[in-house]
């Protein structure tokens, strides 16, 4: 019998790591192109949205029925068959002629990206031995840091060319992936246990998941308390509990949320949903904040935020090679420290900040970011049996995903609460302590008298003027509320962390680690 060929991992690596950033190139490059995409199709802020929801919606939808799909097809089959999808979906969105036709072709591109993304997590927990486990999970976080990164090339390519364009980003990555995957990849036998769908399992997993994505998405547009929005709640509620009730009394479930009750899986995806909020909503409000209360241009911003995507993915790669020779909880707790410490830090932001101070935070919360994902990463799914891994690496995914989508919903509404709130507090302080502001009201007066304007017309800007200055404190005293609270939030994730058993009671009847015979290796590289 031939020896294992120990650089099969690298190959499988070399294959699948090129397919993790392709949904990050994608979300990056279609947010850039979103306002050339209103003026070419004639669509509103409020229709161009459906082109970046509907993805999120039918990949969220995708991503937790991968270790069932896996099961039946084997993960070679499944992660082809995704990228397929996306090669398809990507040519297609090049061609689309209306906004109808371009949803739609994102909604493929969503369904094959829900494949892809849990399969490339799982491929690699597979192929690598438990003690590089942890530089899989490095690799695979770094690919979405390369993927943010290579996503703001799409600026580049509307400006120069069409939005069109920005789709091409992502075809050299996944038809290279999938033509090594042809080739390398091993074939897998599905499961031999033949269980009949679950179609009740998918049908209130799709009346659940899809209204409350549509909700989460539109609400801050509709509002929350809108008719839409509160219906859409309702039947998600509903559905979610007829999923529940059922997926917990079936043998064969499609989602197995029994997964939940082993205590370190549980946690782990506890911690990540609540730093995939928090990284989420501060890159949401940092991008505006920079640009409102500094006057940064969107290409200052640009420059301001690269650095961060570069530091990312090599804290990503170092933090996973680190989990291999330490407790992992010493990175991961780290990274949830340094969290902490950066939110405080931008709580106390000011507008006379310099972009050197700027750059700092943003490396540093990139830093700690890289420091909690890898190591959770690994701690999460190493508590599983091996054969549970695809089924968990896809509920993993799904909380990431929701994460990222309530996080901007929520932190807008919370922002506007908070802006409205100190302004009323601020006009109430004026009004109380006159002196202060008739002298800056003066003072602003005899800046536009100066400037040629006559006393009345004077006497408007001034007050608008000052309007505008209550405003902006305003604002930035609500963007440090935020701030703080996700300094707190910081701090209390560091509670399921700490929680987590040091040694997970994963007993399976998992295979072990996938190698190949150097010689078919060699036969499948050649």
């Amino acid at each position: 019998m031939s020896a294992p060929n120990p650089a099969y991992k690298w190959w499988v690596a070399l294959t699948v790591v090129p397919a993790g950033l392709i949904q990050a190139v994608d979300a990056t490059s279609v947010s850039i192109a979103v306002p050339n995409m209103m003026t070419s199709l004639r669509a509103d802020l409020d229709q161009i949205q459906w082109v970046v929801t509907i993805s999120m919606v039918m990949q969220t939808l995708l991503m937790p029925t991968s270790g069932w799909l896996s099961s039946r097809l084997g993960q070679r089959r499944l992660f082809i068959s995704g990228l397929m999808l996306v090669i398809a979906a990507t040519l297609l969105c090049t061609f689309a002629w209306s906004l109808a036709s371009l949803i739609f072709f994102r909604a493929i591109l969503g369904m094959g990206a829900g494949m892809v993304q849990p399969m490339t997590m799982a491929i690699l927990f597979r192929v690598f031995p438990p003690e590089q486990r942890g530089t899989a999970m490095g690799l695979f976080n770094s690919s979405i840091a390369l993927g943010l990164i290579i996503g703001r090339f799409g600026g580049f390519l509307v400006d120069a060319f069409d939005w069109r364009m920005i789709f091409f980003l992502t075809l050299p990555f996944s038809i290279s992936s999938g033509a090594l995957a042809f080739f390398i990849l091993r074939d897998e036998a599905p499961s031999s246990q033949q269980t009949r769908v679950d179609m009740w399992g998918i049908l209130t997993m799709g009346g659940f998941l899809v209204p409350l994505m549509i909700a989460l998405a539109r609400g801050r547009f509709e509002g929350w308390d809108s008719a839409l929005i509160r219906g859409l709640f309702a039947a998600s509620a509903c559905s979610f509990a007829a999923f529940l009730i059922i997926e917990l009394r079936i043998q064969n479930p499609l989602v197995d949320l029994r997964l939940y009750r082993n205590f370190n899986f549980a946690m782990g995806s506890l911690v990540q949903f609540l730093v995939s909020i928090l990284f989420s909503s501060s890159t949401f409000l940092i991008n505006i904040f920079l640009q409102l209360v500094y006057q940064f241009t969107p290409t200052q911003v640009g420059i301001l935020m690269f650095p961060q995507g570069i530091v990312y993915g090599i804290g990503s790669l170092g933090a996973g090679r680190l989990s291999d020779y330490m407790n992992p909880r010493i990175p991961l707790l780290i990274g949830l420290v340094g969290f902490a410490f950066v939110y405080f830090w931008l709580g106390s932001l000011s507008p006379v900040a310099t972009s050197a101070i700027l750059m700092t935070m943003m490396c540093l919360r990139s830093l700690s970011f890289s420091c909690v994902n890898s190591p959770n990463s690994l701690m999460t799914l190493r508590a599983l049996p091996e054969d549970k891994v695809p089924m968990g690496s896809g509920l993993f995914a799904v909380s990431r995903g929701i994460a990222s989508t309530v996080s901007v919903a929520l932190t807008a509404s919370f922002l506007e609460h908070q802006r409205a709130i100190h302004a009323i507090d601020l006009a109430q302080q004026q009004a109380a302590i006159t002196l202060p502001s008739e002298w800056a009201m003066t003072a602003l007066r005899d800046t536009f008298l100066g400037a040629g304007d006559h006393l009345g017309l004077a006497g408007v800007k001034a007050a608008a003027q000052f309007y505008r200055m209550l405003l902006s404190e305003a604002t930035v005293t609500a963007y440090q509320d935020i701030f703080l609270l996700s300094g707190f939030i910081s701090l209390f994730n560091i509670i399921p962390a700490l929680l987590r058993r040091r040694k997970a009671a994963a007993t399976s009847k998992a295979a072990p680690v996938e190698t190949e015979p150097a010689d078919k290796a060699s036969t499948r590289v050649r």
